[in-house]
């Protein structure tokens, strides 16, 4: 994968790169096997960027689309099938906007790859076990509003997390305090 990621750096751009400390995170915890994902930042026509809600998501809650890199999946191959199941976009590739590596649970890690897209068309979810209830576009500096949502969620237990809803937002703010960050310093608006 390393070979992977100085290919994708070469053709997309140099990435911000960064480590978070999360400590002992229920979110994290439940999936053992599951150690890497990509995050899809879809710049829209409007140049707005798009997130999405789920069916199960406490009420208001919306995020960057993500999805995890299968066992013997490249980062290609997962953006590529990811951007299908959750959107239904064929989308070009503009930027590597960051590598975020977590540190996790006695030092485990996890790692985010953050790639800037572009896409026309309207997105309609492939997967539908996925639960994807509504799309919504926000401005770059609109993902720091949703990190900071995300970040106060309650530490209600979720059945369809499998985790607690604190450390699902603490998780997952950090992607979008990240690109948000990257947008901005690569000056993509």
């Amino acid at each position: 994968m390393q070979q992977e990621l100085q290919e994708l750096a070469w053709r997309f751009g140099k990435p911000l790169e960064g480590t978070q400390r999360l400590g002992t995170n229920s979110y994290l915890a439940v999936s053992r096997t599951r150690i890497a994902e990509v995050c899809l930042v879809y710049r829209r026509p409007s140049g707005k960027l798009l997130t999405l809600t789920k069916a199960f998501y406490p009420t208001g809650v919306y995020r960057l689309p993500t999805g995890s890199i299968l066992p013997g999946e490249s980062v290609m191959e997962a953006l590529e099938r990811e951007s299908w199941e959750e959107t239904g976009l064929q989308a070009q590739i503009l930027r590597y906007l960051a590598h975020i590596t977590y540190q996790h649970n006695e030092g485990r890690l996890f790692h985010s790859y953050v790639f800037l897209l572009a896409a026309n068309n309207d997105p309609q979810p492939q997967d539908h076990l996925e639960q994807i209830s509504d799309f919504q576009e926000v401005s770059a500096p609109g993902l720091l509003e949703i990190a900071q949502k995300l970040e106060g969620l309650p530490p209600h237990f979720s059945k369809e997390l499998g985790a607690t809803w604190a450390d699902w937002g603490k998780f997952r703010a950090v992607v979008h305090q990240v690109a948000a960050q990257a947008l901005t310093q690569h000056q993509t608006f």
